[in-house]
């Protein structure tokens, strides 16, 4: 028990790191399957309403037949099963919330002389039903709303309801407006700075992880718009209103065979989507035994050329950790150009117009997780060279002077020293054709010009069809790079405790993590007009 503490602590402590947070944005849809399962299991939780939640808008939606069932079936997933193990199963089991909430549960259900105790939870995770979840000041996917329909739950308001008036755990938070008529709200402190909201009405329950995504204000009671009428929406015993979620996901209205977790693209790239909107979100489904992952792409917001990166995977050095292409929509980029413009010796706001195509970025296990690698392309010609010089010399502060090279074959190259609180850097921008290269790591840089020059392999080399090749991951170097800043965000002398904790658990599942292929991600087509759902295959590539 003692080691599986210092593990939990060093999870906590590893997370805090922004520089792991980047690292572990690919495996964000492994997250969202364990949050939508662990329902009531969130840990301590700040103000909600101070982050402006809006209630109408989820990061991500589950659905799914049977909540107690989500996580053995994302074990069916080879590389989830080995690195997850069946350990997991049993953490989120018996996790400190639930057993709180179950103990909770049944005090209440004891002491009334009740019959709910356990069927209140059965009720919620062995029925279908929809789990939408909204991102924490923290990033991570923390607050939710379960909704389901059952019957028999008039017998259960009206007990809940005399509850109320007499427990010392369970209230009358407010009330909604449904169908014209009035649906209560009650709190369930069923833990340490732990309560819930749940109302009801006719067949449907929703439940909401913490109170202030509903009311707020000085004393907790005010009702926050937006978010009653979802939740009335959620209430509703119309198919049509209950589905309040499913038009921003584009999800038709049928339930689906299996599981479903389809997660926001804006919540997956940390607020950065709005440069890349075409892409919208990504989606796991579970059926026949079987996990399929889809991409939500726009096609009215795809530019000339499409989501084609054929162009790219020729430029960028062979065996990447992991390196993902994103359709940028360069246009985005104007205010933020005009914003640096005040500071540039040029104009910076005409390379918006300049570059085109789709962007790579990726990591390598020659460098670090805080330093990855963005490859663009610019129209033949453009003569611009100087005004990159002059948007990397205001971007990249720093006391020492920008030093500008020149290759023989024509390459412009900027570099500037700069030091951190992770160390010196020395980050570059170089230009050569039509490519335009990027790193806080110079050395980075160099390996791309390399390439470009032949005198380096390519990661196209081994790819049969790298125009509809969307990314690439190669577990094992991606877990020696992420073993690696977890070793140094914890040093022995520093931190003998949680060093042997990583040691012990986490260790072992990055071995495991090695074992498996590189893979890449392909496209299977590319929308032609409005938005759809278009399949991603995972593909086995050559070492």
């Amino acid at each position: 028990m003692a080691g599986e503490k210092g593990y939990t602590v060093l999870a906590k402590k590893v997370l805090t790191k922004k520089v792991l947070i980047g690292a572990l944005a690919g495996v964000a849809l492994v997250a969202a399957a364990l949050v939508g399962y662990r329902v009531f299991g969130w840990g301590a939780m700040g103000p909600v309403n101070s982050l402006k939640l809006d209630l109408s808008r989820p990061d991500a939606l589950v659905r799914t037949p049977s909540l107690s069932t989500l996580p053995r079936d994302l074990l069916t997933v080879p590389l989830a099963r080995d690195v997850l193990r069946e350990d997991f199963l049993f953490y989120y089991e018996q996790s400190e919330d639930r057993l709180g909430l179950k103990g909770s549960l049944r005090r209440i259900a004891y002491e009334h002389e009740l019959g709910w105790g356990d069927q209140l939870l059965r009720m919620v995770l062995d029925q279908p039903a929809e789990v939408a979840l909204w991102r924490d000041a923290d990033g991570s996917l923390k607050h939710f709303a379960i909704a389901v329909s059952r019957s028999q739950l008039t017998r259960l308001l009206e007990e809940a309801g005399k509850i109320a008036l007499k427990d010392t755990q369970m209230r009358v938070a407010g009330s909604l407006r449904v169908d014209g008529g009035q649906v209560p709200v009650y709190a369930l402190n069923y833990a340490y700075q732990r309560t819930l909201l749940f109302a009801a009405h006719g067949q449907r329950l929703v439940i909401l992880s913490h109170p202030g995504m509903l009311y707020g204000g000085a004393d907790g009671k005010d009702g926050d718009g937006t978010a009653e009428k979802t939740v009335a929406s959620l209430l509703a015993p119309e198919p049509a209103r209950q589905n309040v979620f499913h038009a921003q996901f584009h999800l038709d209205s049928a339930a689906p065979e299996g599981h479903s977790i389809a997660v926001k693209a804006d919540f997956l790239s940390f607020g950065y989507q709005p440069f890349f909107g075409a892409l919208e979100a990504l989606r796991f489904d579970f059926s026949k035994g079987a996990w399929q992952s889809k991409v939500l792409l726009n096609a009215d917001k795809l530019k000339n050329g499409g989501y084609d990166s054929g162009a790219l995977w020729p430029l960028l050095p062979h065996s990447p950790s992991a390196c993902f292409s994103v359709p940028v929509d360069w246009a985005a980029m104007q205010p933020v150009l005009k914003r640096l413009g005040s500071k540039t010796s040029e104009p910076v706001v005409p390379l918006a117009e300049h570059l085109q195509g789709p962007a790579a970025a990726c990591w390598y296990g020659s460098s670090r997780l805080h330093t990855p690698v963005f490859v663009a392309t610019r129209r033949a010609q453009a003569g611009d060279d100087a005004l990159y010089g002059s948007l990397f010399e205001a971007a990249i502060g720093g006391k020492d002077p920008v030093r500008k090279t020149t290759g023989k074959d024509g390459a412009v190259r900027w570099e500037r020293s700069v030091a951190t609180a992770l160390g010196q850097s020395t980050p570059a921008l170089a230009v050569a054709g039509n490519t335009v290269v990027f790193s806080a790591d110079g050395k980075l840089v160099d390996q791309v010009l390399a390439v470009r020059r032949k005198q380096a392999p390519a990661a196209s080399d081994l790819l049969p069809d790298a125009s509809r090749t969307i990314g690439l991951i190669a577990p094992a170097s991606l877990a020696r790079l992420i073993q690696l800043e977890a070793f140094d965000t914890l040093p022995a002398n520093n931190e003998p405790v949680l060093r042997a904790a990583a040691n012990e658990h986490l260790v072992p599942r990055l071995n495991a993590l090695k074992k498996y292929p590189p893979l890449r991600m392909v496209l299977k087509r590319q929308p032609s007009s409005g938005t759809s759902w278009e399949t991603l295959e995972w593909q086995e590539t050559a070492r």
